[in-house]
Protein backbone atom coordinates (compact mmCIF):
# COMPACT_ATOMS: atom_id res chain seq x y z
CA UNK A 1 0.00 0.00 0.00
CA UNK A 2 1.46 3.72 -0.54
CA UNK A 3 2.30 5.81 2.04
CA UNK A 4 0.16 9.13 1.78
CA UNK A 5 2.07 10.76 4.58
CA UNK A 6 4.96 13.70 3.64
CA UNK A 7 7.29 14.16 6.58
CA UNK A 8 8.65 17.54 5.09
CA UNK A 9 4.75 19.03 4.45
CA UNK A 10 2.38 20.19 7.11
CA UNK A 11 -1.29 21.56 6.74
CA UNK A 12 0.56 25.27 6.91
CA UNK A 13 4.06 25.29 6.66
CA UNK A 14 6.62 22.41 4.79
CA UNK A 15 10.50 21.62 5.60
CA UNK A 16 13.07 22.28 3.38
CA UNK A 17 16.85 22.90 3.12
CA UNK A 18 18.75 25.89 4.38
CA UNK A 19 19.90 28.20 1.48
CA UNK A 20 22.27 31.09 1.23
CA UNK A 21 19.47 33.80 1.31
CA UNK A 22 17.49 32.06 4.78
CA UNK A 23 21.07 32.87 6.25
CA UNK A 24 20.80 36.40 5.85
CA UNK A 25 16.70 36.54 6.90
CA UNK A 26 17.86 34.66 10.02
CA UNK A 27 20.44 37.34 10.46
CA UNK A 28 18.45 39.91 9.99
CA UNK A 29 15.86 38.13 12.70
CA UNK A 30 18.73 38.84 15.47
CA UNK A 31 18.35 42.39 15.23
CA UNK A 32 14.98 41.79 16.71
CA UNK A 33 15.80 41.85 20.45
CA UNK A 34 12.99 40.32 21.53
CA UNK A 35 13.59 37.57 19.57
CA UNK A 36 17.10 36.80 20.89
CA UNK A 37 15.66 37.37 24.43
CA UNK A 38 12.96 34.69 23.70
CA UNK A 39 15.61 32.50 21.90
CA UNK A 40 18.59 32.08 23.66
CA UNK A 41 19.86 32.85 27.27
CA UNK A 42 23.14 34.14 25.85
CA UNK A 43 24.39 37.72 25.53
CA UNK A 44 21.73 39.60 23.11
CA UNK A 45 23.85 40.48 19.86
CA UNK A 46 23.17 40.65 16.41
CA UNK A 47 24.74 37.99 14.21
CA UNK A 48 25.98 38.33 10.56
CA UNK A 49 24.35 35.61 7.92
CA UNK A 50 28.06 33.44 8.64
CA UNK A 51 27.55 33.01 12.37
CA UNK A 52 23.56 31.97 11.96
CA UNK A 53 22.76 28.49 11.00
CA UNK A 54 24.17 26.14 8.78
CA UNK A 55 24.49 25.60 5.07
CA UNK A 56 23.19 21.73 5.34
CA UNK A 57 20.12 20.04 6.61
CA UNK A 58 22.48 17.26 8.54
CA UNK A 59 25.53 18.51 10.35
CA UNK A 60 27.56 16.03 12.73
CA UNK A 61 24.82 15.11 15.24
CA UNK A 62 22.16 17.78 14.22
CA UNK A 63 19.37 18.16 11.55
CA UNK A 64 18.45 21.54 10.40
CA UNK A 65 15.31 22.84 8.70
CA UNK A 66 14.22 25.86 7.27
CA UNK A 67 10.45 26.65 7.88
CA UNK A 68 8.28 28.05 4.73
CA UNK A 69 4.55 28.71 4.25
CA UNK A 70 2.54 26.62 2.06
CA UNK A 71 0.76 28.90 0.47
CA UNK A 72 3.24 31.47 -0.71
CA UNK A 73 6.81 29.71 0.15
CA UNK A 74 7.41 32.39 2.18
CA UNK A 75 10.55 32.11 4.43
CA UNK A 76 9.02 32.16 8.58
CA UNK A 77 12.05 30.88 10.51
CA UNK A 78 13.99 27.66 11.37
CA UNK A 79 13.74 24.14 13.45
CA UNK A 80 16.39 21.68 14.43
CA UNK A 81 16.88 18.13 16.14
CA UNK A 82 20.45 18.44 17.95
CA UNK A 83 22.62 16.92 20.29
CA UNK A 84 21.81 13.72 19.46
CA UNK A 85 22.58 10.91 21.08
CA UNK A 86 22.26 7.78 19.09
CA UNK A 87 22.82 5.23 21.43
CA UNK A 88 20.24 6.68 24.29
CA UNK A 89 18.19 7.43 20.96
CA UNK A 90 17.39 11.40 22.62
CA UNK A 91 18.06 14.49 21.03
CA UNK A 92 17.22 18.62 21.95
CA UNK A 93 14.46 21.00 19.81
CA UNK A 94 15.33 23.99 18.89
CA UNK A 95 12.54 26.29 16.85
CA UNK A 96 12.29 29.89 15.73
CA UNK A 97 9.97 32.47 14.08
CA UNK A 98 11.69 35.66 13.43
CA UNK A 99 8.52 37.84 12.55
CA UNK A 100 6.32 38.82 15.03
CA UNK A 101 3.27 38.98 12.13
CA UNK A 102 3.65 35.47 11.69
CA UNK A 103 3.38 34.12 15.71
CA UNK A 104 0.20 32.90 16.96
CA UNK A 105 -1.08 32.01 13.80
CA UNK A 106 -0.51 27.94 14.10
CA UNK A 107 2.42 28.01 11.93
CA UNK A 108 4.89 27.14 14.74
CA UNK A 109 2.21 24.36 16.12
CA UNK A 110 2.44 23.18 12.37
CA UNK A 111 5.67 23.34 12.70
CA UNK A 112 6.13 21.18 16.13
CA UNK A 113 4.04 18.38 14.90
CA UNK A 114 5.97 18.04 11.50
CA UNK A 115 9.74 18.03 13.40
CA UNK A 116 8.31 15.61 15.89
CA UNK A 117 7.16 12.87 13.98
CA UNK A 118 9.81 12.92 11.45
CA UNK A 119 11.70 13.02 15.25
CA UNK A 120 10.07 9.53 16.26
CA UNK A 121 9.26 8.23 13.06
CA UNK A 122 12.57 9.13 10.44
CA UNK A 123 15.31 9.21 12.95
CA UNK A 124 14.22 6.67 15.19
CA UNK A 125 14.38 8.43 18.68
CA UNK A 126 12.35 8.02 22.30
CA UNK A 127 13.55 11.39 23.69
CA UNK A 128 12.58 15.01 22.86
CA UNK A 129 14.02 17.47 25.17
CA UNK A 130 14.09 21.80 25.38
CA UNK A 131 14.56 24.59 26.87
CA UNK A 132 12.53 27.60 27.53
CA UNK A 133 12.94 30.31 29.83
CA UNK A 134 10.09 31.47 32.59
CA UNK A 135 9.04 34.07 30.64
CA UNK A 136 7.86 33.16 27.33
CA UNK A 137 4.69 31.79 28.26
CA UNK A 138 3.65 31.62 24.74
CA UNK A 139 6.22 29.05 24.12
CA UNK A 140 6.20 26.95 27.07
CA UNK A 141 1.96 26.69 26.44
CA UNK A 142 2.70 25.90 23.01
CA UNK A 143 5.11 23.13 23.90
CA UNK A 144 2.48 21.59 26.41
CA UNK A 145 -0.19 21.93 23.88
CA UNK A 146 2.44 19.70 22.25
CA UNK A 147 2.38 16.32 24.46
CA UNK A 148 6.13 18.07 26.44
CA UNK A 149 5.94 17.51 30.17
CA UNK A 150 7.84 20.01 32.81
CA UNK A 151 10.53 18.13 34.24
CA UNK A 152 11.88 20.81 36.46
CA UNK A 153 13.69 24.01 36.54
CA UNK A 154 16.96 25.63 36.83
CA UNK A 155 16.33 27.87 39.77
CA UNK A 156 17.38 32.13 38.43
CA UNK A 157 19.56 30.60 35.90
CA UNK A 158 18.55 33.75 33.52
CA UNK A 159 19.12 37.35 34.29
CA UNK A 160 17.21 39.88 32.25
CA UNK A 161 16.53 43.09 33.27
CA UNK A 162 17.26 43.00 37.18
CA UNK A 163 14.94 39.89 37.37
CA UNK A 164 16.03 36.02 37.47
CA UNK A 165 13.94 34.14 35.63
CA UNK A 166 13.72 29.98 35.75
CA UNK A 167 15.14 27.68 32.76
CA UNK A 168 12.15 25.25 32.84
CA UNK A 169 13.28 21.53 31.02
CA UNK A 170 10.60 19.98 29.21
CA UNK A 171 10.34 16.70 27.35
CA UNK A 172 8.29 14.52 25.83
CA UNK A 173 8.57 10.40 24.90
CA UNK A 174 7.61 8.36 21.77
CA UNK A 175 4.79 6.47 23.76
CA UNK A 176 3.64 10.02 24.62
CA UNK A 177 3.69 11.29 21.04
CA UNK A 178 2.05 8.80 20.57
CA UNK A 179 -0.91 8.52 22.93
CA UNK A 180 -1.54 12.06 22.32
CA UNK A 181 -1.38 12.11 18.59
CA UNK A 182 -2.06 8.36 17.46
CA UNK A 183 0.46 7.60 15.44
CA UNK A 184 2.45 4.23 16.04
CA UNK A 185 5.62 3.92 17.48
CA UNK A 186 8.23 1.14 16.44
CA UNK A 187 9.59 0.40 19.55
CA UNK A 188 6.96 -0.87 22.17
CA UNK A 189 7.72 -0.69 25.80
CA UNK A 190 7.08 -5.04 26.63
CA UNK A 191 3.81 -5.30 28.72
CA UNK A 192 3.95 -8.42 31.21
CA UNK A 193 1.15 -9.25 32.63
CA UNK A 194 0.69 -10.99 35.98
CA UNK A 195 -0.72 -14.59 35.01
CA UNK A 196 -1.56 -14.56 38.90
CA UNK A 197 -3.97 -12.15 38.93
CA UNK A 198 -6.89 -10.76 36.45
CA UNK A 199 -7.00 -7.26 37.81
CA UNK A 200 -6.16 -4.58 35.24
CA UNK A 201 -2.97 -3.53 35.19
CA UNK A 202 -2.37 -0.26 37.61
CA UNK A 203 -2.24 3.01 36.46
CA UNK A 204 -0.57 6.45 38.27
CA UNK A 205 -3.27 8.47 35.88
CA UNK A 206 -3.82 11.59 37.62
CA UNK A 207 -7.87 13.38 36.90
CA UNK A 208 -7.11 16.14 34.19
CA UNK A 209 -9.15 19.18 33.77
CA UNK A 210 -10.32 20.60 30.66
CA UNK A 211 -12.82 23.41 29.69
CA UNK A 212 -15.26 23.31 26.72
CA UNK A 213 -17.46 26.09 24.84
CA UNK A 214 -20.25 25.75 23.27
CA UNK A 215 -20.46 28.15 20.30
CA UNK A 216 -23.97 29.40 18.90
CA UNK A 217 -24.29 31.30 15.69
CA UNK A 218 -27.10 33.39 14.70
CA UNK A 219 -28.36 30.69 13.05
CA UNK A 220 -28.72 28.32 15.81
CA UNK A 221 -26.03 26.00 14.65
CA UNK A 222 -23.13 24.91 17.00
CA UNK A 223 -19.63 25.18 16.49
CA UNK A 224 -18.25 21.73 16.81
CA UNK A 225 -14.83 19.76 15.84
CA UNK A 226 -13.60 16.87 14.77
CA UNK A 227 -11.02 15.45 17.27
CA UNK A 228 -8.11 13.62 15.35
CA UNK A 229 -6.94 13.05 18.67
CA UNK A 230 -6.90 11.11 22.54
CA UNK A 231 -9.11 11.77 24.62
CA UNK A 232 -12.28 10.33 22.35
CA UNK A 233 -10.43 10.27 19.07
CA UNK A 234 -12.62 10.07 15.74
CA UNK A 235 -15.75 12.07 17.63
CA UNK A 236 -17.36 15.24 17.15
CA UNK A 237 -16.70 17.58 19.61
CA UNK A 238 -16.70 21.08 21.09
CA UNK A 239 -13.83 22.93 20.82
CA UNK A 240 -11.80 22.68 23.79
CA UNK A 241 -8.84 21.48 25.72
CA UNK A 242 -7.03 21.26 29.19
CA UNK A 243 -6.78 23.61 31.89
CA UNK A 244 -2.50 24.75 32.41
CA UNK A 245 -0.91 25.11 35.64
CA UNK A 246 -1.59 28.54 37.31
CA UNK A 247 -4.56 28.87 34.97
CA UNK A 248 -8.11 30.01 35.77
CA UNK A 249 -10.76 27.61 33.84
CA UNK A 250 -12.38 30.57 32.54
CA UNK A 251 -8.85 32.30 31.16
CA UNK A 252 -8.15 28.17 29.88
CA UNK A 253 -11.51 28.33 27.50
CA UNK A 254 -10.63 31.41 26.32
CA UNK A 255 -7.74 30.84 24.84
CA UNK A 256 -8.30 27.42 23.78
CA UNK A 257 -11.31 28.65 21.94
CA UNK A 258 -8.46 31.41 20.28
CA UNK A 259 -5.86 28.70 19.38
CA UNK A 260 -8.30 25.78 18.07
CA UNK A 261 -10.55 28.28 15.80
CA UNK A 262 -9.74 31.71 16.17
CA UNK A 263 -12.72 32.64 17.82
CA UNK A 264 -12.65 35.78 20.39
CA UNK A 265 -15.37 34.51 22.85
CA UNK A 266 -16.82 35.76 26.30
CA UNK A 267 -18.06 33.21 28.88
CA UNK A 268 -22.23 33.28 28.99
CA UNK A 269 -22.36 30.96 31.96
CA UNK A 270 -21.68 27.35 33.04
CA UNK A 271 -23.33 24.82 31.41
CA UNK A 272 -22.60 21.50 33.12
CA UNK A 273 -19.49 19.58 34.73
CA UNK A 274 -18.56 16.09 32.47
CA UNK A 275 -16.33 13.42 33.53
CA UNK A 276 -14.86 11.25 31.32
CA UNK A 277 -13.06 7.93 33.09
CA UNK A 278 -11.84 5.41 30.81
CA UNK A 279 -9.19 2.94 32.36
CA UNK A 280 -8.25 0.97 29.72
CA UNK A 281 -7.15 4.13 28.46
CA UNK A 282 -5.60 5.43 31.28
CA UNK A 283 -7.86 8.35 30.66
CA UNK A 284 -9.57 10.41 33.72
CA UNK A 285 -10.54 14.18 32.81
CA UNK A 286 -12.71 16.34 34.45
CA UNK A 287 -14.30 19.07 31.99
CA UNK A 288 -16.04 22.38 32.78
CA UNK A 289 -18.38 23.24 30.13
CA UNK A 290 -19.28 26.77 29.09
CA UNK A 291 -21.90 28.60 26.96
CA UNK A 292 -19.78 31.02 25.22
CA UNK A 293 -20.73 34.19 22.53
CA UNK A 294 -18.54 35.29 19.49
CA UNK A 295 -17.14 38.73 20.30
CA UNK A 296 -14.90 38.37 16.84
CA UNK A 297 -13.29 36.11 14.55
CA UNK A 298 -14.19 33.98 11.80
CA UNK A 299 -14.19 30.23 12.84
CA UNK A 300 -11.58 28.44 10.79
CA UNK A 301 -9.28 25.60 12.03
CA UNK A 302 -6.08 26.33 13.24
CA UNK A 303 -4.74 23.14 13.95
CA UNK A 304 -5.62 20.98 10.54
CA UNK A 305 -4.01 17.69 10.28
CA UNK A 306 -3.17 18.19 13.90
CA UNK A 307 -5.54 17.12 16.96
CA UNK A 308 -8.58 18.97 14.75
CA UNK A 309 -9.74 17.52 11.26
CA UNK A 310 -12.13 19.41 10.32
CA UNK A 311 -14.89 22.19 11.92
CA UNK A 312 -18.23 22.53 11.18
CA UNK A 313 -21.68 24.39 12.32
CA UNK A 314 -24.62 22.19 13.21
CA UNK A 315 -28.10 22.75 13.63
CA UNK A 316 -28.24 21.73 17.35
CA UNK A 317 -31.35 19.48 16.51
CA UNK A 318 -29.16 17.93 13.85
CA UNK A 319 -25.92 17.19 15.31
CA UNK A 320 -23.70 14.73 13.87
CA UNK A 321 -22.43 11.14 14.93
CA UNK A 322 -20.30 10.04 17.01
CA UNK A 323 -20.65 12.47 19.38
CA UNK A 324 -17.54 12.69 21.98
CA UNK A 325 -19.46 11.69 25.19
CA UNK A 326 -18.43 14.18 27.17
CA UNK A 327 -19.53 17.21 25.01
CA UNK A 328 -23.33 15.47 24.86
CA UNK A 329 -24.34 16.45 28.41
CA UNK A 330 -23.01 19.92 27.40
CA UNK A 331 -25.34 20.38 23.95
CA UNK A 332 -28.27 19.13 26.00
CA UNK A 333 -27.94 21.67 28.07
CA UNK A 334 -27.61 23.86 25.27
CA UNK A 335 -30.72 23.00 23.72
CA UNK A 336 -33.09 23.65 26.31
CA UNK A 337 -30.89 27.02 26.94
CA UNK A 338 -31.43 28.03 23.15
CA UNK A 339 -34.68 26.60 22.33
CA UNK A 340 -36.53 25.99 25.91
CA UNK A 341 -36.80 22.26 25.24
CA UNK A 342 -35.04 19.29 25.18
CA UNK A 343 -33.93 17.77 21.38
CA UNK A 344 -36.77 14.74 21.67
CA UNK A 345 -36.42 12.23 19.03
CA UNK A 346 -38.55 12.00 16.15
CA UNK A 347 -41.28 9.49 16.11
CA UNK A 348 -40.54 6.40 13.33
Amino acid sequence: MARQYNAFQGSKVRLTAPCPEDRVQIAHFTEHYEYLRNMDTDIAVPQTSDETGSSSVRNGQDFEFTLRTLDDNRFLGFVAIYRIEWNNRSAQLAIGIGEERDRGKGYGSDALALILRYAFHELNLNRIALDVIEYNEAARKAYLKAGFREEGRHRAAVLRDGTQYDLISMSILSAEWSAQTGHPISFQPAVVASVESADPPSSDCTPRIGVGAVIVNERGEVLLTWRNRAPEQHTWSIPGGKVDAYETLEAAVIREIKEEVNLDIAIENLLCTAETIRPEQQEHWISMLYSTRVIDGEARNMEEDGAIGKIGWFPLHELPAPLASFAIPALEAAKKQYTGKPNNPSPQ
